[in-house]
């Protein structure tokens, strides 16, 4: 468990240094920049470690899962470029109903109490759309529409790799073909704005900042692995229901941002929400 509590950490902490480094930075180059050293890494390990490749098929259906997250990842860094992370965090719990539908249908777990989970997250987020309606915490459709487009990538390519898991295909190289997929759609979109970015500048501001950054998220994937060995797989995802909670209170920490008492209401409806519609797995 100690495993999944660090984990959830430097996941949340990965999400505020994205916050920190776009207030100034360009989206295109600073995830481009990360994914070079995280596709280094994740490429030296896979070569070191002399992993057992994968078949066509396979590897097709690894990409394809790899491309729908990179989608979700550049929504997800234009929205919290200009607006508040708490915002993520609630996406990603509303994120949580749309994987249980593919669950509902694909593996037959029970609809009711997923369907009652459902109704209690649309009532939260109606009341967080409402508390935030005047205050620093507004975004514009532009931003919602993005946000959903987010949870929906990040919900399907979840699933992918989930089924890919399960195929006994090696973490690792799921994690460095994903790494490789940002970071050559990374340099397509930076070449595309290079007249509009000082390349070379922002690379130097940055170098530290996108290290850490590159450290934190593989060693948040890392000790999420750990954790999901030794610990049973319903208790270790139902743990990271913990995470977009805690990337709402490090937004607060960090950037002193407040939430009303109708804000907190509505995040626990959404937690509630999304914990009864994860719970319906048991069913």
């Amino acid at each position: 468990m100690g495993y999944l509590f660090f984990s959830i950490l430097c996941y949340a902490l990965n999400n505020v240094l994205w916050k920190k480094s776009l207030e100034k930075g360009s989206v295109s180059l600073i995830m481009t920049y990360r994914a070079f050293f995280t596709s280094l890494i994740t490429v030296f390990g896979v070569v070191v470690l002399d992993l057992e490749w994968m078949s066509n098929a396979e590897l097709w259906r690894i990409t394809v899962g790899s491309f729908i997250g990179v989608v979700g990842l550049v929504c997800m860094l234009l929205v919290i470029k200009r607006a508040s992370l708490q915002w993520v965090g609630i996406y990603n719990l509303i994120g949580v109903f749309f994987a249980t539908i593919y669950l509902v249908f694909v593996k037959h777990i029970s609809i009711y109490v997923s369907l009652l989970g459902g109704v209690i997250i649309i009532v939260g987020f109606s009341l967080f759309l409402c508390a935030s309606r005047e205050t620093q915490l507004k975004i514009t459709l532009k931003e919602h529409v993005l946000l959903l487009l987010m949870t929906l990538s990040f919900s399907g390519a979840s699933i992918i790799q989930w089924e890919n898991l399960t195929a006994h295909i090696s973490p690792l190289l799921i994690l460095a073909n994903q790494e490789v997929m940002v970071l050559f759609l990374g340099v397509l979109w930076v070449l595309r704005q290079r007249k509009k970015i000082d390349i070379i500048g922002q690379s130097k501001i940055f170098l530290k900042p996108v290290v850490i950054m590159s450290i934190i998220i593989l060693l948040a994937q890392f000790l999420g692995l750990l954790g999901l060995k030794i610990t049973d797989p319903f208790i270790a995802s139902l743990v990271y229901l913990a995470t977009p909670l805690t990337t709402i209170v490090f937004s607060v920490i960090f950037f002193k941002e407040k939430l009303s008492w109708k804000n907190i209401v509505a995040i626990v409806l959404i937690a509630l929400g999304a914990f009864l519609v994860h719970c319906s797995e048991r069913y």
